[in-house]
């Protein structure tokens, strides 16, 4: 397939959506992630864990029409979301349209009493971040809006993961922001046309990939990832027939006093505070698991060229990060294991995760996934408080739309201070073992502050360091099935319970990669 591909405008019936995406222009090659969330979708069509939902408060004098307008001007900025997906002589193209028009539906909630309209708002947060799209016909973004009072409205942007990550969704905002602004002041042309597009992008990483450096890489993680054990945290519950797995979020958000020590103790030590946070994360894992191999899943912002900073894609990657605890060290000695670690993977980053699990030719087991189930992700928050044009926009807490992972733990930089969360597979496992598990992360980061030097066998992982549960936390709909926490530590590797998301095993089986 020729990069760029001019498309006759005869064949927009199979691609475009009447009265969504105009004529398609042009055909490109797809990015190894594009690659890997297609075949995702056609295994487990409309599964909604690849939406990425997110929500806003606006509070002031808004124009609704105005809103609707900077939507569509980010649209037209940004070619990937006007695109399409389809398979073509065997290889997937993404089909870039010439327009879309993206409507912004109204539900007025405004009249409902506080408490009925407040659990209509989260209702329909949660029924839109579920809605699947269809990727062969786009666009694969929309938007609502709730009202809940004269000035006060609450808009749901849910984006696939096939044209967007998390940093592509501040810039969404960023972007709301500028063009509405604009657009009040009585501004036709708000911003110039991006110099790059994410089809670019795709072109140049393809041939990196290709290249001798990509050689090296893929050396180095045949090495790094030999002979992976099995690593997870035993689930409360057997793993349920079906594909699509309900996820919750649990938070707690750590006190400015303690971040800011951690963070003066991971500098004093030549690291991060990214790299001492993973250190505790896999010494939690290391509890659970009862094993001295323990690695996670990492995702990276891909985004390592300052031209590819403002651009709307899926640049994300993942990195798994592996790390021997055996020999009881002490935190600091565990502390330099694991910032050796992350330095070889950044050192490494630039091979996609798909390619990796294709160099590793792993013997798959059909109820596992084939690399990892626990996940990591360490950012300051994308998406922040903006005003403009007499509106204050916030981000409120979103909604996970349905688990990728069994345990995704992360700390994000929030206006309130370092958050830290998991979302959960709540079919897996009980809120109140995930609300104890970062309960105790927190306090093992405690007891790093005041005794960083201890071994690891002296560190303490009580189970009465949760903070109290909301008011309602989804159970188990399988809660009268086995749990392998009632079975022997030596007993849990044979539980089903440990069986593990059978969407990811059957990608990888399909394709090697993920």
């Amino acid at each position: 397939m020729n990069p760029r591909t001019s498309i006759p405008s005869n064949t927009s019936s199979g691609f475009a959506s009447p009265g969504s995406l105009g004529e398609p222009l042009y055909r490109f090659p797809t990015s190894l992630a594009q690659q890997s969330f297609w075949y995702l979708d056609r295994l487990e069509p409309g599964n909604p864990c690849w939406n990425i939902a997110v929500r806003f408060r606006l509070v002031g004098p808004l124009d609704v029409s105005l809103l609707q307008r900077s939507i569509n001007e980010i649209v037209r900025r940004h070619d990937v979301l006007r695109t399409s997906f389809a398979l073509i002589d065997g290889a997937l193209a993404q089909i870039i349209h010439c327009e879309a028009v993206i409507p912004l539906p109204l539900d007025d909630l405004s009249g409902l009493l506080p408490s009925a309209r407040d659990a209509e708002e989260e209702r329909r947060t949660i029924a839109e971040a579920a809605l699947p799209f269809d990727l062969k016909v786009g666009p694969l973004l929309r938007v609502r809006l709730l009202k809940l009072g004269k000035q006060e409205h609450v808009l749901l942007l849910t984006i696939h993961h096939i044209v967007s990550d998390g940093w592509s969704v501040g810039l969404f905002s960023d972007e709301i922001a500028a063009h509405y602004e604009a657009l009040s002041s009585g501004n036709l042309s708000t911003s110039p046309d991006l110099p790059l597009q994410y089809a670019d992008y795709t072109i140049w990483k393809n041939e990196q990939n290709e290249s001798a450096i990509g050689a090296q890489h893929r050396s180095y993680w045949q090495m790094k990832l030999v002979n992976l054990p099995v690593c997870e945290i035993p689930p409360d519950y057997s793993r349920p027939p079906g594909n699509v797995q309900p996820a919750y979020i649990l938070s707690l958000v750590l006190p400015a006093s303690l971040t800011d020590s951690l963070a003066a103790l991971a500098r004093s030590h030549g690291c991060t505070l990214y790299t001492l946070s993973l250190a505790a994360l896999k010494m939690l894992i290391a509890y659970y698991a009862r094993q001295h191999d323990v690695y996670v899943g990492t995702l990276l912002a891909g985004r390592d060229r300052v031209e590819l900073e403002p651009l709307i894609g899926a640049f994300i990657n993942t990195m798994i990060l592996r790390t021997d605890l055996s020999g009881d060290p002490t935190f600091f000695d565990l502390l330099a294991r694991v910032q050796s670690t992350v330095e070889e993977g950044m050192a490494h980053q630039d091979l996609h995760f798909q390619q990796v699990v294709e160099a590793l030719r792993l013997k798959r087991d059909p109820n596992r996934p084939t690399v990892y189930s626990i996940n990591f992700i360490y950012q300051r928050d994308f998406v922040k408080p903006l005003q403009f044009a007499g509106i204050n926009m916030t981000p409120v807490p979103s909604k996970s739309p349905g688990a990728i992972y069994d345990l995704n733990f992360f700390m994000v930089q929030r206006s309130d201070g370092w958050r830290l969360s998991c979302e959960y597979n709540c079919d897996m496992y009980e809120a109140a073992a995930v609300n104890r598990m970062i309960g105790q992360m927190r306090h093992l980061l405690e007891q790093i502050v005041a005794h960083p030097d201890r071994k690891l066998s002296e560190f303490q992982f009580p189970n009465d360091v949760g903070d109290p549960l909301p008011p309602f936390v989804p159970r188990s709909r399988y809660a009268t099935s086995p749990t392998s926490r009632d079975l022997p530590m030596e007993d849990r590797s044979n539980s089903g319970g440990l069986v593990v998301r059978k969407i990811l095993s059957r990608v990888y089986t399909h394709l090697g990669k993920i």
